[in-house]
């Protein structure tokens, strides 16, 4: 636990119709949510560095969240302590990715150089065929740069 608060402290301190005009008749099923494949780390990875792309478009970003544009201060935020983080400070998504119905998990990872890296559960939820961090996830991700969760 000591080691981990220090890392975490040194992180802080350096701061995704039916056939052509055919009418479904009455009697048609419900349509049920479209299922997309589960991404790969390397997909949740950029999913991830966008939503904490300062830079990068508000929509865009806050498409990545389960939490919409509720949830962009927040990652501003951590996007604002990663960018400041020392040279050394690496981090990565990393499998298994693991999926429950809606809901998928993958780890990330983080690291400074001359420590042993640290790994954290984060989940992404799929809404409307997009596979979007969640409220959790992202207050996860706030954890690691020692930012208060307000989602």
């Amino acid at each position: 636990m000591r080691r981990m608060t220090t890392a975490m402290l040194s992180l802080s301190a350096a701061a995704l119709i039916g056939a052509f005009g055919a009418v479904a008749p009455a009697t048609a099923a419900p349509l049920t949510p479209m299922h997309t494949s589960a991404p790969g780390t390397g997909e949740l990875k950029s999913k991830l560095q966008l939503a904490l792309n300062t830079g990068a478009a508000r929509s865009a970003r806050a498409n990545e969240l389960e939490a919409g544009e509720a949830g962009i201060g927040l990652v501003d935020q951590v996007g604002t302590v990663m960018a400041a983080a020392p040279p050394s400070f690496k981090w990565n998504i990393v499998g298994p990715v693991n999926v429950s119905g809606d809901t998928l998990t993958a780890q990330l990872t983080t690291s400074v150089d001359g420590w042993d890296p640290w790994f954290f559960d984060v989940s992404w939820k799929q809404i409307d065929g997009t596979w979007k961090l969640t409220r959790q996830g992202e207050c996860t991700v706030a954890s690691v740069a020692m930012l208060p969760c307000n989602l």
